[in-house]
This record gives structure tokens, C-alpha cells and sequence, in this order.
């Protein structure tokens, strides 16, 4: 998830507000999932709507961050201490929490601790993994997207989207191996279209054309769903797969994502309350995806935890999920801005400055 606004880039309130908007979002998918709802939920009834609702609004977040990285990075020097820099603040997640768990909770194996101090080699964070990836590549994308004229960059675009999305989604196979979306190949897509989006910027629309586009996409991903199911109990007595046009490489759920970018970008947030808000709490956001998706977080803690909900009232579980999502929003950018504070007094960051210009006078010049 793109975390690093590079310093020379304008800063733009919108995408920013985009990033907690998005992390907000991640954080209901995950309450959703691994919390156990959509696993255990009773079909049609009032709850499994609303959470299926709420799990199509959320399902462009990955793909909005990914956007956002080659919106952010087409025309920034991608220098190795920002990823180092990055590193860092991700190990000190995946190793300190690991390391935690071995003192408050039960014993952890060697081998597992090192595996949680090494975060890209053993996929800790599996966004990270595949982030890191595109950082690294990202002065050559940036040099071949730009070496490209407009006409060429959109047959390279639709090409992509052909084979990535449109033909995965209707053939429902993954002949080009994308892991549903859960890959560098596919972050690597998003990257090109992200970066298109800055250098030829969609005609300027209405705000409520963007959001209702995005309000259609939701509806789709949920009617389709609902549709899908009835015909097949109705057929079988049991429920089908309804989640066919669910995934990040979806047709329409890339669309969803485009338009929610589209919506923010545009966005003209004036007041200084506004902006100082979204300047606290954007920089700091990633923090909360490091925090809730740590592994031992994650299956250990997030595991199941929300199936007691379920006995609530439709609007009552809506309600709890909602404020769930915000309460660990805000308490991981708060951990995170502790964190920002203590590598500070540490002078973290200028270690990872120091090293990465020791690494970039013995790289080659791209």
C-alpha cells in the first residue's frame, strides 16, 4: 500500500483523504472475512445484504492504493532509503508483535521468528511483498510509460486489461496466474493505469458523476451476487458462487475504483480543520494495515472474532462493524504516530536515508 507522498510531488487533500478512505476500507474487508461474518452468516436474510453490501463498497481499496502508487510515483525519483526507510517500519510490526506474542501469549518457534524479521522474503504482509517489488521496478516502468505516446499507452492499457481482467472474469480461471489479484503482476498493471491518470487526466466531471458511478458498481457487485444465488437454490436448494465479479481484477470492481480515485482527486477540500485531519492521519495509515493484518494479529486475534455479532439486529451489526472498522482505523494510525516518534528519537529515518544514498552511489543511473 502506497505510503510514501513523495516530497516533491504537490500535495493533493483528495488522494490523501483517498488513502484513510481506502485503509478504512481494507479494515471492514478484513472484519468481514477473516473475522468469520461472510463464512458463518445466514443466506438472505437482512444481515447477509447489508454485509454483502459492505463488502462490494470495500472491495476496490487494494486496487485504489495501487492506482495511487503510480499516480504518485510516474514522475518521482524513487529513491532506496524511502523503501528502506519502509522496511523498517514494517519489520518493526512483523517482528515486534511477533516478538510480543512469544512474551505475553505463548511460545514461538525460531523458525517463525525469523520469518517475521524477514517480511518480504517470507510474505509477511503480502502487499508489501508485492509493493516492494513494483518500487524497485518503478524507474523502469516510469521510463518506458513516459517513452510512450498517448495512443500507445492506452493500446497497452486495454492489451493489459484484456487479458488480466475482462478474460480471467468471464472465463473464471486465472490462465495468467494474477492470484486473484493478490499479486505483483497485477499491482504492476494498476501502476501503469495510475500513472496514465496523471499524465492524461480523465475530461473533468461533476463529483456526484464519479460517486455515482461508483454507487453503480456497488449495486452490480451485490445485485449480481443476490441474483446468482436465488437462481441456484431455487435450482438446487443450495447456494451458489455468487461472488463471480468479486475480485480485484474485476471489470467492475477495477471500475469501482477508478471512479472512487477519480471522485477524490477532484475533490476541493478548503478547510484548514479538513486539511489538518487528513494531514495528521494519512501519513500515519499504513500503520493501521501493519497493525491489524500482523499474522498473529490476524489468525490468532481477528480469527472468528466477529460471528458473535450476528445475533444482532440488521442496522445493529451494520452499526458495530462500521464503528469497528473506524475504532481500529484510528487506534492504528495513533500506534503508528508513537512509532513515527520513536524511530525519530532513534534517527531511524536518517539511517535509512544514509544507506540508501550509500546504495544508490553503487547502483547504475537509470
Amino acid at each position: 500500500m502506497d505510503t510514501a507522498m513523495p516530497a516533491k510531488t504537490e500535495r493533493n487533500a483528495g488522494l490523501d483523504l483517498l488513502r484513510m478512505v481506502s485503509m478504512l476500507l481494507v479494515v471492514i474487508l478484513h472484519l468481514l472475512g477473516r473475522g468469520g461474518v461472510l463464512a458463518a452468516i445466514q443466506p438472505f436474510t437482512a444481515t447477509y445484504k447489508l454485509a454483502w453490501l459492505l463488502e462490494s463498497a470495500a472491495y476496490c481499496a487494494v486496487d485504489c492504493y495501487a492506482l495511487l502508487t503510480g499516480y504518485l510515483l510516474l514522475r518521482s525519483r524513487c529513491r532506496p532509503g524511502s523503501l528502506i526507510g519502509l522496511w523498517m517500519q514494517v519489520f518493526c510490526y512483523s517482528a515486534g508483535i511477533t516478538a510480543l506474542f512469544a512474551i505475553f501469549r505463548q511460545s514461538v518457534s525460531l523458525g517463525r521468528f525469523l520469518q517475521a524479521c524477514l517480511p518480504v522474503s517470507f510474505t509477511q504482509y503480502w502487499y508489501f511483498t508485492a509493493y516492494f517489488a513494483v518500487y524497485c521496478l518503478a524507474p523502469f516502468f516510469n521510463r518506458l510509460l513516459l517513452s510512450l505516446s498517448q495512443s500507445a499507452w492506452k493500446r497497452l492499457l486495454v492489451t493489459l486489461f484484456l487479458l488480466l481482467s475482462v478474460l480471467p472474469t468471464l472465463l473464471g480461471a486465472d490462465p495468467f496466474v494474477t492470484n486473484a489479484g493478490y499479486s505483483f503482476l497485477w499491482l504492476s498493471a494498476l501502476y501503469a493505469l495510475g500513472a496514465y491518470l496523471r499524465e492524461y487526466p480523465p475530461k473533468a466531471r461533476r463529483s456526484t458523476v464519479w460517486l455515482g458511478g461508483y454507487a453503480a458498481c456497488i449495486l452490480l457487485l451485490t445485485g449480481f451476487r443476490f441474483v446468482v444465488e436465488k437462481i441456484e437454490f431455487a435450482r438446487t436448494g443450495a447456494v451458489g458462487h455468487g461472488g463471480w465479479l468479486l475480485s480485484y481484477p474485476s471489470p467492475v470492481v477495477l471500475t469501482a475504483a477508478v471512479c472512487l480515485f477519480q471522485f477524490c482527486r477532484e475533490l476541493k477540500l478548503t478547510s484548514r480543520p479538513v486539511r489538518a485531519v487528513i494531514g495528521f492521519f494519512a501519513p500515519v495509515s499504513f500503520g493501521v494495515y501493519l497493525l491489524h493484518a500482523q499474522p498473529f494479529v490476524f489468525h490468532r486475534i481477528l480469527d472468528g472474532a466477529l460471528v458473535p455479532l450476528l445475533t444482532l439486529p440488521a442496522w445493529q451489526f451494520a452499526l458495530v462493524v462500521l464503528g469497528l472498522a473506524l475504532a481500529i482505523f484510528v487506534a492504528g494510525c495513533l500506534v503508528d504516530w508513537v512509532r513515527v516518534l520513536v524511530f525519530r528519537i532513534l534517527c531511524l529515518p536518517k539511517l535509512a536515508a544514509y544507506l540508501g544514498e550509500k546504495l544508490e552511489r553503487h547502483l547504475p543511473q537509470i
